[in-house]
């Protein structure tokens, strides 16, 4: 049994699917540049541009005056984004000369692999993920009974899986861990992963003892077709795989989709944005299957994670303004509460590598948005801590090596998280 937790550990071998390097963005000359707004008018230009401007990615959106932005750019829009800021008197930097230069080195560690064998400390596709969890659910720690199950489907037909650590005793209360709405967030899919491995095969005595405790509901990747399509075609993709009726541009963006404050703050209406909210609220299949899961289990979990990369911020509901105005954010009864626990999640994460985490409601520390799993979570399936990481780095391709970082930062967050509750 200790040689077979070792294997899971460590690297599973299971049939994997080889990226088809032909087919995959190569992002050549596209430029990241790094811009710290002065002032409310700057802040108010980078939010009305974040909505408006296609041609603009941004992969540190724009929160409060002061807060770095970070925001790529195709190379035929370089010349007029570049104009564009220095009439209105922004300053940038380059953050990334070019992205392509980045991505290289990754995929040429990917491909370079010699045998397909899932490694929990490695990134690793949808489908080596969904055979390493048949064979961890199948030896977990004993005394655990541990299940793999599909929530649901994508629009593509990809199952939804969810990995659920319980015992069998009556009347346990629960956790639940969600992690890559956002397709090219891997880090968080990939520190989620080591997660569950932890709780599953008893890691140190905090996962012993958080597994006997509750039953836990761990969903690595929820944004399934995106995040297949970030392996084989654009590393960098965001949204779903659903089609836009009436617009070439394809996907929704799943963190704006919820059927909460559906289509207000901090969301576009264009199809062809990297924020578009969808036709409807909850239109999507992969919100369908999460609302469901989140409203089932609503009476025994006590609190909900939903993971995300990047920027170092432990947040929490709400993240709409009041009467979504876009002037006042909106906070919770028991904002308070939620800032005690949050507090010590993110001093935790904080003192394990001496890192500097921002804390408290989502709206205030980075930006106002609508139709989220936290607000969702917190505002309509009624669960009381629900919080948001944002996770280490400053790119959304951040090496391998950052995953046994990762991990140590957020279990511990977790278990402060947990401690904190229960005081």
């Amino acid at each position: 049994m200790l040689f077979v937790l070792a294997l899971i550990a460590i690297g599973t071998v299971v049939d994997a699917t080889q990226p088809l390097t032909s087919t995959r963005k190569q992002y050549d000359g596209y430029k990241v540049f790094s811009i710290t707004p002065t002032n409310e008018r700057q802040q108010t230009l980078l939010h009305r541009l974040m909505v408006t401007e296609t041609d603009i990615d941004f992969w540190q959106e724009p929160s409060y005056v002061g807060s770095e932005v970070h925001m790529m750019v195709q190379p035929e829009h370089l010349t007029r984004i570049e104009t564009l800021l220095s009439d209105e008197g922004i300053t940038y930097k380059t953050h990334i000369e070019n992205v392509h230069d980045q991505l290289k080195p990754m995929w040429d560690s990917i491909d370079s692999r010699s045998s397909k064998v899932f490694d929990i400390n490695e990134y690793n596709t949808l489908d080596d993920i969904y055979s390493w969890m048949d064979t961890l659910a199948a030896n977990c720690r004993s005394g655990l009974v541990c299940e793999v199950y599909s929530a649901g489907n994508s629009y593509e037909g990809r199952p939804i899986k969810v990995f659920k650590i319980s015992k069998a005793e009556a009347g346990r209360k629960a956790y639940w861990i969600d992690a890559t709405i956002h397709a090219r967030e891997w880090i968080a899919t990939a520190t989620t992963l080591k997660i569950l491995n932890h709780l599953a095969t008893g890691g140190d005595a905090d996962a012993v003892a958080l597994a006997d405790a509750y039953d836990w509901y761990i969903l690595p990747v929820l944004n399934v077709d995106g995040y297949s399509y970030t392996w084989s075609n654009d590393r960098l993709w965001r949204k779903n795989r659903s089609p836009n009726s009436g617009s070439s541009c394809i996907g929704t963006d799943l963190n704006r989709n919820f059927d909460i404050s559906w289509g207000t703050d901090g969301i576009s209406f264009n199809p062809c944005s990297e924020t578009f909210c969808g036709p409807s609220a909850g239109s999507e299949p992969e919100i369908v299957v999460q609302s469901a899961e989140l409203v089932r289990l609503a009476p025994i979990l006590i609190g909900v994670v939903t993971v995300h990369s990047y920027g170092n911020y432990f947040m929490f509901s709400y993240g709409t303004t009041v009467n979504n105005a876009g002037v006042v954010c909106e906070r919770t009864s028991d904002h308070a509460e939620l800032m005690r626990v949050a507090d010590a999640a993110a001093n935790a994460i904080q003192a394990t590598y001496n890192t500097r985490w921002a804390r408290g409601n989502s709206c205030e520390v980075i930006y106002a948005t609508s139709g989220s799993t936290q607000d969702y979570a917190k505002g309509v399936a009624g669960i009381k801590y629900v919080f948001t990481p944002e996770l280490r780095g400053n790119s959304f391709v951040i090496p391998a090596s950052n995953i046994p970082l990762s991990f140590d930062e957020v279990w511990n967050g977790v278990v402060a998280m947990t401690s904190s509750i229960d005081a």
